[in-house]
This record gives structure tokens, sequence and C-alpha cells, in this order.
């Protein structure tokens, strides 16, 4: 084939990677391939031939089945020369090597030799999914069931210790082997021999792509990764599984990520964006105006004669409250360092944990705070009070103003309602531990706040008469006078607990704090 012959559309839609892959080359010259940009030699020029030409021969027998994507896409995987794919021949062909593989048990080696043997096909993009196998496992437990090794794979599986217990059912074929499994997040399922590993390659390609950089050797990694992850579940055992979080209005700038005590902080980069979030607009703009945080989530199953049992450990059942608590420190935190700013809200747009035995993905989005038009950027000059901020916050006991994060959070997403305004008053409240003795609040936030001190206590006067007001009806503001109010009064939360955090740190979860603040009339917390 002449480079100056079109490249088929469909061969175009399948992506560039898996022709970076072949060919061995890089992902740009990759793309310069689909542009006949790319300087290729004469072994790469036959090899694209050869694979362009394996599509159209596919095509055309898909074609003749009546179901052009379906058959095409199950065929795929099959094409296999000496026992090996032939996508790893045409990258071997073209002087590209293969992991090195140093695994130190049976399981973990035939395992990592089928990853690294069907890793190409996970480059292909199969339509509307991010890749041939997304959602779509039946396409690999037929392929791993085609590879020379499949026998000893399935068999490293059912001797090794960890696994043992899974399989309740041992049956003579791959597929009659099973058995069926509770997790600590409610779901139910059959684990079966025949999928167990296109369950783990699938999850690790996931948490690859999630991560970043992407590689044959990376993959293999990951794979590893994900199978002590599953041993150590299935030897009832609680394991921390990789959990993602996405927050929207803050930018990293200087770095492209960070190790925190929540976990590492990552900006998105154009391949996280590209599978994360998949829609155009959104990638496009969170690449300047957003991060993630990867850390860990308790995650622990039972089988067999435990299946019923709902006794879970008590770090598993924290496991949700854990992750909420980190979302709202990171939001608070985020807050106090730019206060002076008055910055957007930066807060959680999405979450997604990796487990290993799940076909069914656990990315969920997450109701959030609108878009701002600036985002906060973190940058070097910050990272000093950012560290500080989430010692002091780690350091301090906030369960006593716990409510008032959660309703910050809420009138963040609905400013203009006249819900987001009572929730905002409530986490003013919250912040003083007020409950009849709310009218003392602008006292207390005068007390707090020294520097402009009138207008605060005139603000927080005027917020508990708004509060009266919408209680008994009286209130008719538009949406954009509401919104101003809303705004205001988080505005105030905010500053108010910057102040309790650095004067009182003693008195976050005071349940007196308010009588406390007011009578300390703006001394040292000795008072």
């Amino acid at each position: 084939m002449s480079l100056k012959e079109p490249i088929p559309n469909f061969v175009k839609a399948m992506g560039h990677r898996v022709i970076g892959y072949i060919l061995n080359v890089s992902e740009p010259v990759a793309r310069q391939v689909f542009l006949h940009q790319a300087k290729l030699n004469p072994k790469q020029k036959e090899t694209l031939a050869s694979y362009i030409q394996l599509c159209r021969q596919m095509r055309a027998a898909a074609v003749s089945q009546g179901d052009i994507e379906q058959s095409f896409f199950h065929r795929l995987p099959h094409v296999l020369q000496n026992g090996q794919h032939m996508f790893t021949v045409w990258r071997r062909h073209n002087g590209g090597a293969m992991p090195d593989i140093n695994a130190s048990d049976p399981l973990a080696r035939n395992l990592a030799h089928v990853a690294a043997e069907l890793y190409p096909l996970f480059l292909i993009k199969a339509g509307a999914r991010s890749h041939l196998f997304y959602r779509a496992s039946g396409y690999l437990t037929a392929a791993v069931a085609h590879l020379p090794g499949n026998k000893a794979l399935y068999r490293s599986f059912t001797e090794d210790p960890s696994f043992e217990r899974v399989f309740e059912t041992i049956g003579n074929a791959p597929s009659e082997t099973f058995g069926h499994y509770a997790d600590s997040n409610g779901k139910r399922g059959v684990i079966t021999l025949a999928s167990l590993p296109s369950a783990l390659l699938i999850n690790s390609y996931d948490l690859m792509r999630v991560r970043g950089p992407i590689s044959p050797e990376i993959f293999v990694e990951t794979v590893l990764e994900m199978l002590e992850i599953a041993r150590s579940v299935a030897d009832g055992e609680v394991a921390h599984i990789p959990l993602f979080v996405g927050f929207r209005n803050a930018a990293l700038v200087d770095f492209d990520q960070l190790d925190t005590k929540w976990g590492m902080l990552r900006r998105y980069t154009p391949a996280i964006a590209e599978y994360v979030l998949q829609l155009p607009s959104q990638m496009a703009k969170r690449k300047d105006s957003g991060f993630m945080l990867e850390s860990g989530y308790a995650y622990a199953i039972n089988v067999g004669d435990l299946l019923d049992d709902d006794d879970w450990p008590d770090e598993v059942m924290e496991a949700d409250n854990e992750k909420v608590a980190t979302e709202l420190n990171i939001t608070l935190c985020m807050a106090m360092c730019f206060l002076n700013q008055t910055p957007p809200f930066v807060a959680p747009e999405w979450a997604w944990h990796i487990d290993p035995f799940s076909l069914e993905g656990a990315k969920a989005q997450l109701d959030t705070v609108r878009e701002a038009d600036e985002p906060v950027c973190v940058t070097n000059q910050v990272l000093d009070d950012l560290e500080n901020w989430s010692l002091l916050l780690e350091d301090t006991d906030s369960t006593g103003i716990r409510l008032a994060f959660g309703r910050l959070f809420s009138a963040a997403r609905q400013p203009e309602r006249l819900d987001g305004l009572l929730d905002a008053i409530v986490a003013l409240r919250n912040i003083f531990a007020a409950g009849a003795n709310a009218d003392k609040v602008p006292d207390a936030v005068g007390v707090l706040i020294t520097k402009d001190a009138r207008e605060a206590f005139e603000l927080a006067k005027t917020l508990a008469e708004d509060w009266d007001m919408i209680l008994s009806g009286e209130a008719w503001w538009d949406s954009e006078e509401i919104r101003e109010k809303t705004t205001a009064c988080m505005s105030l939360c905010l500053t108010c607990l910057h102040h309790l955090y650095l004067k009182f740190p003693a008195m976050v979860s005071d349940p007196y704090r308010l009588e406390r603040i007011i009578a300390c009339n703006g001394k040292s917390i000795a008072c």
C-alpha cells in the first residue's frame, strides 16, 4: 500500500495508539501516520499495509455476518500467529520489545504474560467505548481462552491459596468453576474462573489510564498490583482499593502531581482527561480548572459460608465517611488558603473506586457546584499554606462543625435558591454551636472577626432577620438577591472558620463555644 493512499476512516476510528504499538513509534508519530506526515521505514510501511488489509478483510467478513461492529470486534482478539497475537508479532518485527516479567510465583507470572500479550487490544477504540473491552468483557474472556498459556493460567488460579476459598464449585471447564461473593459496597456477583482474568485485566487498564502514563510495562505492573489486592480480599482481609475523586474550580499550576496527607493530587493531562471525562467540552476546561485525588478506599468481600454475613470490619463501614471527610477537608483547606481572594468553591464532581472483580464500573458523577469563570491556582507559592492548613485541620477535632462543612457545600450547589441561603445560615449557626441562643451569633461574629468587626456583626444580624423572614413566608427576593445573600453568608462562614481554627482551635468542637467566644472578647485561647 502506498502511503499516499488514504487510510480508511474506520481504521482511523480505532485510534492512533494501536498504530503506535504495532509500528513501535511514539504517540505523536502515530498521529502523524494518520495525516501521512510520518517518515516510516520499509518494515513499518509493510506493517501498516498489513494492518489495514487485515482490518478490511475482517470488516468484510463482519458485513457478511450482518452485525458489523460485534462480529468485527469479536474476531479481532483471535488473530494469532504461533501462539502470539498478530499485533505483538508486528511490534517485534519493528524492533519493539515485550516487558520483562520477573514475577516470583506461577499465578503472577502467567497473568503477567497474558497481560503483555493482550495489552495492544486495549488500545483499540470500539465505537463510543473508550477501548475494545470497556464493559464488553466477553471479547477478552474469549481472547484469553485462545492463548496457548490459558490452561496454565487457569490452573494457577485454582491452585493459588488465596483463590481456593473463592471457588465454591469446581467444574470441568473454566466457565463451570465459580463462586458467589458479596462486597462491602453492597454488590453481589459471581466470580468464574473464565472471567476472573478478564476482570483483573480490565480493572487494571482502568487504573493505569486514570493515573495517566501508559505503556506495556506499566500495564503489567498495574495488573500485578491489582492481583495482590484481589489476593488480599480473597483471603478475607480488608484491602485499600484505589479511589479517585475529581475536583473542579482549582488548578495545579507549577507541578503535575503533589503528594499530600490525603493522597496524591494530580493535574489533568490530555490522556487522563480523555479517559476520565470523555466529553470534549469538559476535557478542554479541566486542563486549567481541575485536579484529581488518588487515595485508598477500604474494601472487603465475603464468600462461601460468610456470604450473607453483614458484620463488616469498622474500617470498611467507615469507608464512605472517610471519603466524604477527605473531600470536605480538601474543600475547606482550599477555601482557607485563598480566603482573601474570595475564591470559587472548590468541590468534587466525580468519584471512581476500582476494585478487582467488578465489571460494571464504579465511576459516579456527583451533585456539585457550578463551574467558576476563574479557578484558584495552586502554585509553589501557596504550598506552605496548603500544608499548614492541612496539618491544622488534621490536628483539630472538627466533629462539632461537620454539619457546617456539609451545609456550605449544599449552599454552594444552589446559591440562587432559598434552600441554599437556609443551608448557609445553618452553617453559620453550627460554627458557633448556636441553638436556642442563635440571637447571640452576631455578637460572637463581632468578637471572632476583630478586623471589620462592625461590618461582620451587621451582616450576621441581617442574616438572622433573613432567617425569620424565610420561615414566616415573608421572603420575596428574586434569585439574584438570594444569590448575593447566600454568597455573603458563605463568605462570612469561611472567614469565621478561618479565625476559629487559628485563634481558638480547642473550641472548634466545644458545645459551649458560642458563650466562650463572646466571653473571651478577643483575648487568647487561655481565656
